[in-house]
């Protein structure tokens, strides 16, 4: 239990500062590619926030797929194989201390809060979902009825439905597998032919690209940093951008820019006249509320790159930030409650072999004693590894040993007796001797 809290501790720490740097580098980025559009800006705030999310768990995935993966990838036919293990102070050197009761009350704290945002997004969504029990076949004229399809077909979107509302203000976009365009009572009959294609070619965008699940994806990843401000400018860059490129994809398909931006102003005094749901994933037309943004961005002409060299941009920028992301997670500090410290031996931080870390060179072996319970009916004795963890202190001595993986129970203790006589020439950070995690595969198999 107290490492799950050390964990939770060091995810909320490490977040206060990981995601203003990410986010930062996501605003250098977004400022240097200004000029290839909303759309390539909208790739890019999205992999800042989700690297924001996953980027100050590192540490514990890191330390979750050593646990799981490891032991298996490292076998090998040698006696003995020394491998960096992470522990539960793995890659990070130990940072704040916290008394338990304190530490226990911040966490509990955190997990009822982050319960209370994951119910209302539930709640949220089950509402949202629920319009759809609640609507009506829309009645179109000749004319609204080709404009629709004229839209569907631009989109490839031949099993859309279009339904009225009485709980939305405004065109809507909602659904999975089969997405729904709501729109309210009288809406069609006070849109001129050019509003409704804006209207319907802006929400077609948003169907082909699967904005509301996508939405919805991006609320539940994002949980976790509720109380993050940065987290909240994030995702409303994300949802400003979203609108952008849905902007330009109507343009580029269903109707020229001055006309669209014209039916965009004349809808948005239509949609304000009402109130809106008050909560809802709903995708809107005009749900970022930066409609003057909108129209100024649709008049600015964006230069035409060679699409190769535009992704190249695009990937170069992403892993720019995936690279920023990982630089941060090297400095991630431990919280732990003071109990979880004081059952590890008192030997300092503990380190991976790696970045800067030697490897402790082993100077005394003491070979593990096969049981006797090993001899089979058959005549040949069992073989076999079991997989030992340790840390090797700053005086050389193994210490905290115990089985990772086991053979066998006799196996295990004779494996674990032999490395505990076991010495080394500590390993050296910076030329001094520091403690350092390793696991250690003993191999019981005879020739």
């Amino acid at each position: 239990m107290s490492k799950v809290l050390g964990f939770i501790l060091s995810y909320i720490a490490n977040s206060v500062w990981e995601v203003s740097v990410i986010a930062g580098a996501g605003w250098l980025v977004n400022f240097l590619l200004r000029k290839l559009g909303p759309r390539s800006a909208h790739i890019h705030w999205v992999v800042t926030l989700l690297l924001a999310v996953v980027a100050p768990a590192l540490p514990f995935l890191r330390w979750l797929f050593a646990l799981i993966f490891m032991p298996h990838s490292m076998v090998t036919r040698t006696s003995v194989t020394f491998v960096a293990a992470p522990i539960h102070v793995e890659s990070f050197q130990r940072g704040l201390e916290l008394p338990d009761l304190t530490a226990s009350c911040f966490v509990l704290l955190y997990l009822g809060v982050l319960l209370y945002f994951a119910l209302r997004l539930g709640w949220t969504s089950r509402n949202t979902l629920a319009l759809l029990r609640e609507t009506s076949p829309a009645l179109l004229t000749a004319e609204q009825e080709e404009i629709w399809r004229q839209c569907k077909l631009a989109y490839a979107l031949p099993s859309v439905q279009l339904q009225i509302s009485e709980k939305v203000s405004g065109p809507v976009t909602l659904g999975f597998r089969k997405p729904v365009l709501l729109v309210p009572p009288r809406f069609m009959e006070g849109c001129t032919a050019q509003d409704l294609l804006s209207a319907f070619a802006h929400e077609c965008a948003h169907m082909e690209r699967h904005d509301f699940a996508k939405n919805l994806f991006y609320e539940v990843v994002s949980l976790v940093l509720f109380f993050h401000p940065v987290v909240w400018m994030l995702k409303s860059q994300i949802a400003q951008t979203r609108e952008m490129v849905c902007d330009g994809m109507a343009v580029d398909r269903a109707i020229d820019s001055h006309s669209y931006t014209q039916s965009l102003l004349r809808l948005a005094s239509m949609v304000y006249e009402h109130a809106r749901v008050p909560v809802s994933h709903a995708v809107g037309i005009f749900d970022a509320n930066i409609l003057e943004k909108r129209v100024m961005v649709m008049r600015i002409k964006t230069p035409k790159l060679n699409p190769s060299v535009q992704y190249g941009l695009v990937l170069s920028a992403v892993l720019f930030l995936a690279s920023v992301a990982a630089a941060g997670a090297t400095r991630a500090i431990a919280v732990e409650p003071e109990s979880a410290l004081q059952r590890v031996p008192m030997h300092g931080p503990v380190y991976q072999v790696g970045n800067g870390v030697s490897a402790p060179v082993l100077r005394f072996q003491a070979d593990p004693e096969y049981p006797k319970a090993a001899q089979e009916g058959n005549g040949k004795l069992r073989s076999g590894m079991c997989f030992i963890s340790l840390v090797v202190d700053a005086k050389g001595m193994p210490t905290d040993v115990h089985v990772a993986k086991s053979l066998n129970p006799d196996f295990d203790a004779n494996a674990i007796k032999a490395v505990q006589q076991w010495r080394f020439s500590p390993a050296r950070r910076s030329g001094k001797p520091v403690a350092v995690a390793l696991n250690v595969e003993v191999n019981f198999q005879k020739f």
